[in-house]
């Protein structure tokens, strides 16, 4: 009789599932969203997207709520064009009613393009309590901007040469803006020297105001540009409409910079490799060639070279150049090389400096990694230029630590035997295998250690990596695998550390010496930043045990 009962109840449960599926269904079903917006949407240029509701469910919808979600480029108009979404309380709607609700869109991006806009419209139904939802999609078509902008600039441009900038503009749309305005993002080494339009804001703002339909302004802009030969650079350029208190992009534009041959032009060199990766520690030897690309004589040349990066060691450089302190720049002119103070059409040369890169990382957070040093040149004369530039990586380092104990009561394992030890007895001691890293993230890790003659494996004791060292018997070797360490564990961390416990067991040849433990730790990984590989060697260990205090004398063997 229960298990009669529980069926029921359980059938019961499902038939009103079923209903309330049905109704839901039949509910969602009887409420319709129609939409109403220009066919095509001219970007810049407010328009309205009327949202239609349509209850034919058959009783009246209560606290209706109607959402409107956009996509990225579109915005609602008075509101920032990072609001994405917006809300109406509608009440309620009676059956058989329609009630039409108006949103008052811009376009502010991705012209010729499709954007999706989607609605939902949650309610009660008179008939149940439950809320229920309505969601829809609304594809509209994004065409041209309103406005017509165009960039004019030459097709190769001088390094440090003047040039002009042409900024042309045109109301294509049958309306009539009101409050644009134009910005440029000049590049950064960009030299803004005159306009035939002044600037407004800065040197790079200008405030248009109105623009009637079919009308159309240009002016231009004068200015200089300093790079390396060959480097193309970016100009962007956007007019914005003010809308409400609110600015939303119309339309954008970018030029190309190209920058030709500079009158005087610089190259760089380092060890002479153009893809030289450094290491602590090591010398550098910079070569900077420079050139007289014209058919002039120029006067008074100045060269300079700022370092910057935390790696170099200043207290090492060697040039002949003068160093400015303040701001770690090499600097010659005729003062120190006398054929700067006329260098003359189509000659070149060049100048070199010495110096090191320091043993030591300056590592003070976690995020301290992949240091780079940077050399960057320029030469000078009068109003010419010319830039260059090197970046250099410098690869990261491990070190490798092998201790070992006979009293380890720190790691909490006990070792025993005679200790001196004694020939044809055994004696345990640990291993201790200690990692550090510094300065770049490191794959590929493997340490290798041999035992010496008569020292034999008894267990792994401790670790603290996700991967542990194992014992190769064919080689009598610990062998310790490590996909990944990453920068400065054990510099602001504790080190990665491996303990395995050993037995020694001394032979007649040992007497009145310390006899050997191990032979020499090898480190081999590739560093990630560089691609280089890293190698540590750390000398073996010997019952002599110097990181073990206890010791000393007592490590000589006896027989």
């Amino acid at each position: 009789m229960k298990k009669i009962t529980i069926t029921v109840a359980a059938g019961l449960l499902a038939l009103i599932g079923f209903i309330y599926f049905l109704y839901q269904d039949r509910s969602g079903r009887g409420v319709d969203i129609e939409f109403s917006a220009p066919e095509e949407i001219i970007l810049g240029i407010p328009f309205d997207l009327d949202v239609n509701l349509i209850n034919s469910s058959g009783s009246a919808l209560k606290e209706a709520r109607l959402f409107l979600t956009l996509p990225d480029g579109l915005a609602f108009v008075g509101s920032p064009a990072s609001k994405n979404a917006d809300f109406k309380e509608l009440k309620n709607l009676a059956d058989g009613s329609l009630n039409q609700q108006t949103f008052r869109l811009i376009a502010t991006k991705d012209e010729n393009s499709s954007k999706s806009i989607g609605v939902q419209l949650t309610y009660l139904s008179e008939a149940l309590s439950s809320r229920f939802e309505k969601i829809e999609n609304f594809e509209i078509q994004i065409g041209d901007p309103g406005l017509d902008l165009k960039i004019a600039v030459p097709e190769k441009i001088n390094s440090s040469e003047e040039f002009p900038i042409e900024i042309f503009y045109k109301n294509i749309s049958e309306i009539d803006f009101a409050d644009l305005k134009l910005k440029l993002d000049y590049p950064l080494t960009f030299n803004f020297i005159k306009s035939s339009l002044k600037p407004d804001i800065g040197n790079n703002v200008w405030i248009l105001g109105g623009l009637r339909k079919g009308s159309e302004m240009k002016f231009t802009i004068n200015g200089s540009l300093i790079g390396p030969t060959d480097a193309v650079f970016d100009l962007k350029a956007v007019i914005e409409s003010n809308l409400l208190g609110q600015n939303y992009p119309i339309v954008a534009e970018t030029a190309a910079l190209t920058l030709t041959s500079s009158p005087l032009s610089l190259s760089i060199s380092l060890n002479g490799d153009p893809d030289y990766s450094a290491k602590s520690g090591e010398d550098l030897n910079y070569s900077i060639n420079y050139s007289n690309n014209t058919d002039k004589t120029f006067n008074n040349v100045v060269i300079k070279a700022q370092l910057i990066g935390a790696m170099y060691d200043l207290n090492s450089l060697s040039a002949q150049g003068s160093f400015r302190s303040s701001d770690n720049t090499i600097i010659w002119d005729a003062s120190n090389r006398p054929d700067l103070s006329s260098f003359e059409a189509g000659a070149s040369g060049s100048v070199n400096f010495k110096l090191k890169v320091k043993n030591d990382y300056p590592i003070k957070r976690l995020s301290d990694k992949n240091f780079i040093l940077k050399l960057a040149g320029r030469i000078e004369s009068g109003k010419s230029v010319g830039l260059s530039s090197l970046e250099t990586k410098v690869s990261g380092k491990v070190e490798i630590d092998v201790k070992g104990y006979f009293r380890d009561a720190a790691s909490g394992i006990l070792n025993d035997g005679p200790l001196p030890p004694k020939v044809g007895q055994a004696t345990n001691f640990t291993i201790h295998l200690v990692l550090k890293n510094f300065g770049s993230d490191i794959k590929n890790l493997e340490v290798r250690t041999r035992l010496a003659d008569n020292v034999k494996f008894v267990s792994l004791a401790k670790n603290n990596s996700d991967s542990s060292p194992i014992y190769d018997e064919s080689r009598n070797e610990i062998v310790w695998n490590i996909a990944k360490m990453p920068a400065n564990l054990g510099v602001l961390s504790g080190p990665l550390e491996a303990i395995a416990q050993v037995e020694a067991k001394p032979v007649v040849d040992d007497v009145g010496k310390y006899m050997k433990l191990t032979n020499d730790a090898a480190l081999r990984a590739i560093d990630e930043f560089t691609g280089l590989e890293i190698t540590a060697i750390d000398s073996g260990l010997t019952t002599a045990l110097p990181d073990d205090p206890t010791v000393g004398q007592s490590g000589i063997v006896v027989q």
